[in-house]
């Protein structure tokens, strides 16, 4: 049965630990050793990512199940006090709370423990989500052996993601010649090419399922003299994944020709950081959770999102993959916080897919 004080005790604990991206790896040697006090076997592959083993419980099963969440936070992350009031716990008030992702590996360790029944179990803990899904995109997959997984990353529990975007970042840099302010024809701007790159670009809400944004622009350091650089990070991304390819062409046609118009140097990167997926809805994972979430009285639906997710990258490597919602809100925040009684529900729920899956 599930303990809660437990449960709670343990996510308080959890987010004492330091953890800021990319500096999790204190954490995850930390989870790795109370893992291992847990009954698990454990790896790392070569990235840090952390994979723990448990055998399976009162069960026959031979097929492993993954449970997947990251260990790294945001800033500001140092220091942090948890605070319970009224249902909720809430950092002090300096820092963010670190439930994004603390709350997920709390909630499964404690389904771990108090399962009465459970297949062999993969607890995957990956580095540096928060930079772009890194760790899980840098995954030692030959080390996992599940077919079906779960990530446990999102806020609202009445929500299933079964569905993400394909992503493409870009990194430019428009070179132009210096001079001074007063003698403009004896320097080229950077930053003149890189505005109306950006001007030109569809940004926002491209269509129903795809955005695009520009993140950064860098240019100049004086006001007296003509920028020789300027910089964009942009991005774009598309649930249908043939659609941001599309999209990545269009803007980097755009880059490159307003360099071309105004005789600078551009040096442009573009990066797919993850591909999209789609589950079908009568899949065996999408199918075993929302059964163990109703059961809990949690009448979720599933939903697809146009934010990357760990999700991605594990669909991508042959793991049939959904993410569930924890329970907490305004991440990223130093309003951050985690309702208490949705993450119990969505802990007895995790104990129900262990359980059925045994």
């Amino acid at each position: 049965m599930m303990d809660s004080k437990r449960l709670i005790d343990t996510f308080c604990e959890f987010v004492k630990i330091p953890s800021e991206v990319p500096n999790d790896t204190e954490f995850v040697s930390y989870m790795e050793n109370l893992l291992k006090t847990e009954g698990a076997t454990t790896k790392k592959d070569t990235f840090g990512n952390l994979i723990a083993s448990f055998p399976a419980k009162n069960s026959n099963s031979s097929e492993y199940v993954a449970f997947s969440c990251h260990a790294d936070t945001v800033k500001p992350g140092l220091g942090i006090e948890p605070v319970i009031e009224n249902g909720i716990i809430k950092s002090k008030g300096d820092t963010i709370l670190g439930a994004d992702d603390k709350a997920g590996i709390a909630v499964v360790l404690e389904a771990l423990r108090s399962a009465s029944k459970r297949p062999p179990i993969e607890f995957v803990i990956t580095r540096c989500e928060e930079i772009g899904t890194e760790g899980s995109s840098k995954l030692d997959y030959s080390l996992v052996r599940s077919k079906i997984a779960y990530v446990l990353d999102e806020e609202d529990i009445q929500e299933l993601v079964i569905g993400a975007p394909t992503k493409f970042a870009f990194y430019v840099e428009y070179k132009g010649s210096s001079a001074h302010a007063s003698e403009p024809e004896n320097g080229i701007s950077a930053v003149v090419p890189a505005a109306k790159a950006i001007s030109r670009l569809k940004l926002g809400r491209v269509d129903e399922r795809s955005t695009a944004n520009v993140g950064i622009f860098e240019g100049g350091e004086v006001t007296n003299g003509i920028p020789n650089t300027a910089k964009i990070v942009a991005e774009c991304r598309s649930t249908n994944h043939n659609r941001s390819l599309e999209l990545a062409d269009e803007m980097e046609k755009v880059f490159i020709s307003s360099a071309k118009e105004h005789n600078v140097k551009i040096d442009i990167k573009k990066e797919l950081k993850y591909y999209s997926f789609l589950l079908d809805e009568n899949s065996k994972v999408v199918q075993i959770a929302l059964k163990a979430l109703a059961k809990n009285g949690i009448n979720a639906k599933t939903k697809v999102i146009t934010g990357g997710l760990d999700a991605n990258n594990f669909n991508r490597n042959g793991i049939s993959t959904a993410t569930l919602g924890v329970g907490y809100r305004d991440i990223h925040t130093k309003n951050e916080t985690l309702i208490i009684k949705d993450a119990e529900l969505i802990t007895k729920a995790v104990i129900d897919i262990m359980e059925s899956l045994a």
